[in-house]
């Protein structure tokens, strides 16, 4: 995620982090709905900002005078959570999420109930509201804190105070100051008499405590205070007025009743007096025409000044606009030039990945080739040199017969001139396949002038008819030296 600085725009702070937002959206799959000020739960003196969109909803903190002006700190996902319970009051929102984890509270200022409304449309979570009075979202009175609701009351009676005097007749403000100052002796008589007996004083109440007839009493001692003296200061201001009257009253009954000795003499002075106070009049007059022509002067150049300002501001937030959208289009087409990048990179490399592969692969079939022929080599080699020696014991087995045949023929005429009157037919030795162990016969067989033994079923099995050796199990043919047939 790119973090835009905005350090040289002139806007607010509330419309530079809303432009990052807009910018920080840009590439999201989410659909941006609102932006308002938050408290996700945590400690910090920064400012922070909810995002709140069609799947859920982002936390930024700000800090202007870090190099990051706007950094995403949390999110949560509408689909997390199973439920949220939602307190509204006039100034912000307080809302508690329930899910599988620990529950989360997040304060909304001012739009709560658009947060709402995008919660009921875009999520399946239950939706609980608080139902409160009234008077109990008010600020002061939503924790119902003693000493809080005292303060709130005391307060609002004062902007009350100074929103009704100026409105309600001069003639009804000795009524009223009297009314102030009776319930200001009473609320004092009161407050003593609660300290001492709490249900004396406080009939419609259900809880009857010395604590309640405290700030109870203490507040209309204090509210009666303030409006007696309000409307103090408006008999006295109304004082001057019947003075003034009653002694320009009484100035006329005394210059009518002098002699008409002075009355030329005064008739002179009057008109000096009246002169005096034309030209008193007419200087007054144009004093006040050049004070109204400043203050209208004043006035045009402070709209001009303020005009000004707006056509500075907005341009500004133009300009503002114009840095994000360059600043997001730069970080898109660097982001697809990165992504295009590594996209080369990794078919690049996939390709090097895939030839190494092959090569391997190639490497290691040729090296299972070369390992087959050379053992095809060696068994053909070991099956050779068996065949030659089964070859050799055999030939020398023949050669042996041979002999032992002509020594019996040899014999044979000289037994028969010896015994011309015996004479037998020729028989074969017996000794030429002669057998030994014959308690295993049928399993191993041995040669025993080869020292190979063959299993049943071995290319040699039934070959073998001469000096044959039996045994139980090929353990004991190894044992007695004996090796086996390669076939």
């Amino acid at each position: 995620m790119s973090k835009t600085r905005y350090k040289n725009q002139k806007g607010s702070n509330e419309a530079i982090a809303k432009a990052y937002i807009e910018n920080d959206y840009t590439n999201s799959q989410n659909k941006l709905l609102l932006v308002s000020k938050a408290n996700y739960g945590k400690r910090s003196s920064n400012v922070c900002y909810s995002a709140v969109d069609d799947k859920g909803m982002n936390f930024y903190e700000f800090n202007n005078n870090a190099e990051q002006n706007l950094m995403l700190i949390e999110r949560y996902e509408w689909a997390d959570f199973s439920s949220v319970t939602i307190d509204h009051s006039i100034a912000k929102s307080v809302f508690t999420f329930v899910g599988h984890g620990e529950n989360r509270d997040i304060t909304i200022e001012v739009k709560g109930k658009e947060v709402e409304q995008v919660i009921r449309n875009h999520s399946s979570m239950e939706v609980n509201v608080v139902k409160r009075p009234v008077w109990t979202k008010v600020l002061g009175y939503r924790s119902q804190t003693t000493w809080k609701m005292f303060m709130a009351s005391t307060v609002y009676t004062l902007i009350l105070l100074f929103i009704l005097h100026p409105l309600l007749p001069a003639a009804t403000h000795n009524f009223i100051m009297g009314l102030a100052l009776l319930i200001l002796f009473l609320s004092i008589i009161g407050l003593f008499v609660g300290l001492i007996k709490p249900k004396w004083v406080l009939p419609k109440f259900k809880i009857k405590t010395r604590k309640r007839v405290l700030f109870s009493y203490l507040y209309l001692i204090i509210s009666c205070f303030f409006i007696a003296v309000a409307f103090t200061d408006g008999e006295s201001t109304s004082t001057p007025a019947s003075t003034q009257v009653s002694s320009s009253q009484n100035s006329v009954t005394v210059s009518s009743k002098k002699d008409g000795a002075d009355s030329s003499k005064q008739k002179v002075e009057k008109n000096d007096s009246d002169k005096t106070a034309k030209e008193e009049k007419r200087q007054k007059a144009e004093e006040q025409a050049v004070k109204e022509e400043a203050k209208q002067k004043a006035q045009e150049q402070a709209a001009k000044e303020e005009a000004k300002r707006k056509a500075e501001e907005q341009a500004a937030k133009e300009e503002a606009k114009q840095k994000a959208e360059e600043q997001a289009a730069k970080e898109e087409a660097k982001q697809k030039a990165q992504e295009q990048a590594a996209k080369e990179e990794a078919e690049r490399k996939a390709q090097e990945q895939a030839a190494k592969e092959e090569a391997e692969q190639k490497a290691e079939e040729q090296a299972a080739k070369e390992e087959a022929e050379r053992k095809a080599q060696e068994q053909a080699a070991k099956e050779e040199a068996e065949r030659k020696a089964e070859e050799q014991a055999a030939k020398q087995e023949a050669e042996r017969k041979a002999q032992q045949q002509a020594a019996s023929q040899q014999s044979t005429p000289s037994s028969s001139t010896s015994n011309s009157g015996n004479y037998k037919p020729f028989e074969n030795d017996p000794s030429d396949d002669q057998q030994s162990n014959m308690s295993c016969s049928g399993q191993i067989k041995g040669n025993k002038n080869s020292k190979i033994y063959h299993v049943p079923g071995g290319a040699y099995y039934d070959r073998t008819q001469d000096n044959i050796v039996w045994f139980c199990s090929e353990a004991d043919a190894q044992a007695a030296g004996y090796r086996e047939s390669q076939r």
